[in-house]
Parts: structure tokens; C-alpha cells; sequence
């Protein structure tokens, strides 16, 4: 029993020296401000992200690289799993169920809006056990009825049939597939880690909530349940009739309250808040796996933070390849991971 018990300190330990060899504060601020992706290139070939740039170069296939940024993350999580006692590798699955919802959630979107393309696998992180082929004969389907078979785990199996048999319009569709791909991942992390979910949880399900009201559709089925005080409130803010009203009556019941306030402010509510809400989770859970490192969830943290990571890299490095001059657009969409 004793040397299970010191399994998690050990992993909580590599998630720390691994975190100590990605970019700092500095070098994030250098690869915004750099010219050239070929200078991006030099900055990260001094982290840990330099054995990928001797596989393969940015500036010579940049699609590749991302490929094999998420290969990596993917790698990295399976070590971690295989190393885990089973309380941490509970955590660890529920963690891989929710990357694979995003992978499905993008996948089926394109099926049904006929736009898989070779970009598509840049974005996919291969956390099933079948690897990237898998992913591949999904995206060769061309009827989301079909492909749904394929999906591995079964809670989200379950949930993507449930939501394609409520209706045939793509529109309606695409929202309850990707509200039912977050339910069924967010209530498996909401089982195992409730406390470390519950604000992220809370946020979706008012998206959740606001997409549903502008569509006419009952969001009930879709909520992550039990979590936060928007599961509490969905009947009342489900009679509201608008985003903007939605929104208006939570921000002064939430805290933070700073993403319904800027989303207010903004043209497209829903993206804004979706984009402030990711900033505002991905910031938190950096400080917790800083100042509070030593708990089991910091491991979560870690995944969580090396995610958005690859994600800031990937957007930095595309728009250096491109020669776009968006310094300040990267500064006001790279997670806020290095406060800047």
C-alpha cells in the first residue's frame, strides 16, 4: 500500500519538471512579437518542445508539426495513465473522455456541414486506444448516422444516438451533439473530480442554455447535472428570451462575474463568452498547479494547461507562416496561461 501511495507525489513531481521545460513568460512575449516563424522556431527549440522541431520543422511543415505537438500531449497522457494508481487513472480517463469529445465534436460537425478536410487531423489529439487510423475511417464517413458506430467509449456513443435521433435538421444537430459530447464528458469528470470541474461545468451549461433559447429547444437533456448554481437556475433561465437577457440576470449571480459582463459588451455574445470563459478556466487552473501543486488534481491541472499551450503555439506559429502582422490579436487570444 505504501508504494502505491507514493505514485501520485511521483507523478505530481514529472508534471512539474515536465511543466519546468515549457515556455516562459518571456519567450511567449518574443514568439508574439517575432517576425518570422523561423524565430519561433529558435525560442522553442530552447524548451521542451525542441525534440519535435528535429523531427520536423515549422517553417517546412507546419501541419505535421501540429500532428505531432498532439501525438505528444497524447503520449505524454498515456504515460501518466499507465503510471497511475486507480484513483488517479480514474481521473486520468475522465480527463481522456473529455478530449475525446472534442474530438468527436469536431469530427461530426464537418461530416454534417461536408468540410472534412487533411486540417481536420491537425486538430485531433489520438487519446483512443486505436490511434490516429481510427479517426481517419470516422472522417471517411459521410453520414453522421453511420459514423456514430464507430465511436469508442460508450458514453459518448450513447449520448451522440441520443441527440441524432431528436431531429434531422443540421443546425440543431450540430448543437445537440456538441451539448451532448460536453454532458457526457463533464458528468464523467463531474463524478471523479467535481470540485476541480465545477466553474467550467457551470459556464458551459449557461452556453448550453443561451444556444438552446435562440434555437427553441429544451436544453434540459444537455446540462451537466448537479454542478453549479446555472444547473439550479435552468428552468427560470430557460423561460428567458434571449442571450442577452440570460446573461444580464446571471451576472450578478456568478463569480466571477467579469465573462458575462465582457460577453454583454459584444456583438456574438455566445463566442465571446465562450472565448472569455476559456481564458478565465485555463488562467485558474495554471495558478492551482502553481501555488497549490501538491494536490491529486494538480495532475489534471497539468493536462489541462499543456493543452492550451500547444493550442497558443499552434495559432502563434500559423500566423507567423502566414505573415500576418497580429500581435495584439495574439496577445488577446492566447490563453492567458503567462498573465501578460
Amino acid at each position: 500500500m505504501n508504494i502505491i501511495m507514493s505514485i501520485v507525489p511521483f507523478l505530481i513531481a514529472k508534471a512539474h519538471a515536465n511543466h519546468s521545460k515549457s515556455p516562459t513568460q518571456s519567450q511567449i512575449n518574443s514568439m508574439i512579437t517575432s517576425e518570422r516563424i523561423i524565430d519561433v522556431e529558435n525560442i522553442l527549440q530552447n524548451t521542451g518542445y525542441g525534440k519535435l522541431l528535429n523531427e520536423v520543422r515549422p517553417s517546412v511543415d507546419l501541419p505535421q508539426f501540429e500532428i505531432n505537438l498532439r501525438r505528444e500531449f497524447a503520449r505524454i497522457l498515456h504515460v501518466f495513465r499507465t503510471a497511475s494508481d486507480n484513483s488517479t487513472r480514474e481521473l486520468l480517463d475522465a480527463f481522456a473522455i473529455s478530449i475525446e469529445a472534442t474530438n468527436m465534436d469536431h469530427i461530426f460537425q464537418a461530416i454534417i456541414r461536408n468540410n472534412v478536410t487533411e486540417d481536420l487531423e491537425k486538430i485531433i489529439i489520438p487519446v483512443g486506444k486505436f490511434g490516429m487510423s481510427h479517426y481517419r475511417r470516422i472522417m471517411d464517413f459521410n453520414n453522421v448516422d453511420t459514423a456514430v458506430d464507430l465511436i469508442v467509449y460508450p458514453e459518448l456513443k450513447i449520448a451522440a444516438t441520443k441527440a441524432l435521433q431528436s431531429t434531422s435538421d443540421d443546425d440543431e444537430r450540430i448543437f445537440l451533439l456538441s451539448s451532448a459530447f460536453s454532458h457526457a464528458a463533464y458528468s464523467k469528470l463531474g463524478r471523479v473530480a467535481p470540485n476541480w470541474i465545477k466553474t467550467e461545468a457551470n459556464y458551459l451549461n449557461l452556453e448550453t442554455i443561451c444556444r438552446a433559447v435562440n434555437l427553441g429547444i429544451d436544453s434540459d437533456n444537455w446540462l451537466i447535472p448537479k454542478i453549479g448554481s446555472v444547473y439550479k437556475l435552468r428552468k427560470t433561465l430557460s423561460n428567458l428570451n434571449s442571450t442577452r437577457d440570460i446573461l444580464t440576470y446571471m451576472s450578478t449571480r456568478m463569480s466571477p462575474s467579469r465573462p458575462l459582463i465582457n460577453a454583454l459588451n459584444s456583438d456574438d455574445m455566445i463566442s465571446k463568452l465562450e472565448d472569455e470563459v476559456l481564458q478565465l478556466i485555463y488562467y485558474q487552473r495554471f495558478k492551482n498547479f502553481i501555488l497549490y501543486g501538491n494536490r491529486k488534481e494538480a495532475i489534471l491541472d497539468y493536462f489541462s494547461i499543456k493543452k492550451a499551450e500547444i493550442e497558443d503555439i499552434s495559432r502563434i506559429l500559423t500566423s507567423k507562416l502566414l505573415h500576418n502582422d497580429q500581435t495584439a490579436e495574439l496577445r488577446r487570444m492566447v490563453y492567458p496561461i503567462y498573465p501578460i
